[in-house]
């Protein structure tokens, strides 16, 4: 990763990074405060899961308007309203454990508020990224990785550490630290200059659902960013099997308290920068098809390490192998549809792709909870690695050197 390569000839992207910096150490607060609030009300694995399941149901219905919409307004404005709507939702979420009235229930409708408007603000800031950057193929990876890299130092490393401190001083406090990160994130995006609006022709007169059938079909028609999307959702439900009850994990088979908790989560964050910083070297010896591959498979073996972890220190060795390698597919996979996308379906392609990747998610909370029910909590994390090695298997068939090199050349 060069700095001055994407920084100093993009002139808004040092602000979408801060942007995107302040604003995910507030979720990487929020990661470790939440399941440890829903912990604190039942020890039950499918009552914590379901808040992770009914939190990531607003994929499933609004991904596909929220890229339309993006296509449509002003994709700058959609981000800054969009961080002010998820500052109140969760500053009232706060004012909800102050008073006492929190429940199971208050932690669902607040996390599907908020990620109604997670499913605005994603699909903008994804479309967003190739204009903030010229859409120069390498610039694009190279701004991922730098966005990867700080989700990673921030959302992994930082904050999940800070919330549980903050939770144990106070179980209101995290949500009030990433009430204010939403604030101080639309402050820097309203100082983007540059133009983010979509020429209005480009969508002219159709319908929403013309729009979402438009982005279906062309997405359809690209063999490497239809297999990206189909495996990352199966990736994304792999991956929530086991994160749904991990909270239960620690505690109940590790016997970490709230902070050892954090500090696990945070270990990821070693080897996600390690694979931020290396994803274009790794590119440059194997290609990125069969990076993506490789990457697949190390968060394989990652859960399955987890999985037969006798510590808290076997298991942070998985999670950091899970960190790199999730690192790794994620800027690739994300460089791969911004740069093979044209300008006025990247919101749209999103969508679909959310649709698909983040609706994943609840389906494999459900699954991952279920599972740690009848067999017990190790059982989840070898599901997820059986499903992780199952995908390295696909896309060796689907995710193919010539089909890279003709998506990025066609676009």
């Amino acid at each position: 990763m060069t700095a001055p390569a994407v920084f100093s000839t993009a002139p808004d992207f040092p602000k979408l990074w801060a942007a995107t910096s302040v604003s995910l150490l507030g979720n990487g607060i929020s990661s470790a405060a939440l399941p440890l609030l829903a912990a604190t009300l039942s020890s039950d694995p499918l009552v914590v899961s379901s808040v992770i399941v009914v939190g990531r149901l607003p994929w499933l219905l609004f991904a596909l308007p929220a890229g339309v919409m993006a296509d449509r307004w002003d994709r700058k404005r959609a981000m800054w309203l969009a961080d002010l709507v998820r500052a109140v939702l969760t500053a009232g979420l706060a004012v909800a454990v102050v008073t006492q009235v929190v429940s199971i229930p208050v932690l669902m409708l607040a996390g599907f508020l908020v990620a109604i408007a997670d499913t605005v603000f994603d699909s903008a800031n994804a479309a967003v990224l190739p204009k903030v950057v010229s859409g120069d193929a390498d610039r694009i990876q190279q701004a991922n990785s730098w966005l990867v890299a700080s989700r990673t130092t921030v959302e992994s490393f930082v904050g999940p550490p800070l919330g549980g401190l903050l939770f144990t001083a106070s179980r209101a406090l995290p949500f009030v630290g990433d009430a204010l990160s939403f604030l101080v994130s639309a402050l820097f995006l309203r100082g983007m200059r540059g133009d983010y609006h979509v020429k209005r022709d480009t969508l002219g007169g159709i319908s929403v659902r013309q729009g979402i059938k438009e982005g279906f079909s062309w997405l359809w028609r690209q063999p490497v960013l239809r297999a990206i999307t189909g495996i990352c959702g199966l990736f994304n439900l792999g991956c929530l099997a086991a994160n749904a009850i991990f909270v239960l994990f620690a505690q109940q088979v590790l016997g970490l308290g709230a902070f050892g908790f954090s500090l696990l989560l945070a270990v990821g964050a070693f080897g996600a920068l390690f694979g931020a910083s290396q994803v274009g070297r790794l590119n440059r010896w194997f290609g990125v098809a069969v990076s993506l591959r490789l990457s697949l498979a190390g968060t394989g073996l990652a859960f399955l390490v987890v999985a037969v972890a006798p510590n808290a220190w076997v298991a942070g060795l998985g999670e950091i192998m899970a960190g790199l390698a999730a690192a790794i597919w994620n800027i690739n996979q994300m460089s791969l549809r911004q740069a093979g996308t044209p300008n006025h379906l990247l919101g749209r392609i999103t969508g679909v792709h959310r649709l698909v990747t983040y609706g994943g998610m609840p389906v494999g909370a459900l699954f991952g909870g279920v599972l740690a029910s009848l067999l017990g909590l190790r059982a989840s994390f070898v599901a997820a690695s059986v499903i992780l090695f199952g995908l390295a298997v696909l896309a060796t068939f689907t995710i193919t050197r010539s089909r890279v090199a003709v998506l990025v050349e066609g676009n």
